[in-house]
């Protein structure tokens, strides 16, 4: 008897020391999830000064008291504003040659870092963060600048169209423009990741569901969507899928030998003129 019970005390110990593993591996590894996904870099490629642009320095916090860095660029003879959400790479520096285009078409440009890119502070820790940064941005338009709505377009790059997404399901802007954008990280990731098990993936993106698709239907702006054809991160099909739930008014502009970070390059000035031209007509600008 005295043996036995022995023998259930080490078989108990062993299996607490299994579960303790078990919960350690399973809280590591949801600790991962974010540098999976989001790939901020700190260091500027350049700033606008280098493109000739006229512009100011932005600094906003948010709600929940994090630092948002980001650089306002005006346009001459303005006729709205682009709120421009980035995608999940670099930092706003990669994308001051995409805002000359629009600053050229008379559209002023806010690119905001969220936490943990660029000079920004704070770190993504869940999908909520991302909507809290896009709404301080947004604040910073309409209570600094004092923009009206109708004036402002919510600008998403792939992973930015779900805070461009999230807001325009929230208030009217003047347009939504989407830049290859997905249906859910869940679907994205099944898509990339087919050997996981359905249930993993769902454990692992529990905080980064990012689904664009429940969002779509309750769209209150006028939409464009850019997408490539040959898109290999985001499919071209996820595009098409939101394009056809979104209300009207919308548009898709597919770049046939388009790929997910070539779409400036693959379809030339055209980039900028077939969402322009939109906006134009949509905006009445």
């Amino acid at each position: 008897m005295i043996s036995t019970f022995g023998n259930t005390i080490k078989r108990g110990k062993g299996f607490l020391v299994f579960v303790s593993i078990g919960v350690l591996c399973y809280f590591g590894f949801m600790a991962m999830i974010p540098s999976m996904i989001f790939f901020p870099e700190k260091i500027f490629l350049g700033t606008p000064q280098n493109y000739g642009f006229s512009w100011e320095e932005v600094n906003v916090n948010t709600q929940d008291d994090v630092q948002l860095h980001g650089w306002f660029l005006k346009a001459k003879e303005e006729k709205g504003v682009i709120l421009h959400f980035h995608g999940n790479a670099g930092n706003i520096s990669y994308r001051l040659f995409k805002a000359r285009g629009w600053i050229e078409r008379g559209f002023s440009v806010l690119l905001i870092d969220y936490r943990g890119y660029g000079k920004s502070s704070g770190k993504i820790l869940k999908q909520e963060d991302l909507i809290a940064d896009a709404r301080a941005a947004l604040n910073w338009l309409v209570n600094i600048k004092t923009y009206p709505l109708s004036k402002i377009v919510f600008y998403g790059e792939s992973l930015g169209s779900y805070p461009a997404l999230q807001l325009g399901a929230m208030c009217q802007p003047g347009a939504v423009v989407l830049e290859a954008p997905f249906t859910s990280f869940r679907k994205l990731a099944a898509k990339h990741y087919f050997f996981i098990p359905g249930f993993i993936i769902n454990i692992a993106l529990n905080r980064f569901k990012l689904s664009n698709e429940s969002l779509i239907h309750n769209l209150q702006a006028p939409l464009f969507i850019i997408h490539g054809v040959r898109d290999e991160i985001a499919p071209y099909a996820m595009g098409m899928e939101l394009f056809e739930k979104a209300p009207n008014p919308k548009e898709i502009f597919a770049v046939s030998d388009g790929t997910h970070n070539g779409l400036p390059y693959e379809a030339g000035e055209d980039y900028w003129e077939r969402p322009y031209q939109f906006l134009k007509k949509h905006m009445k600008i």
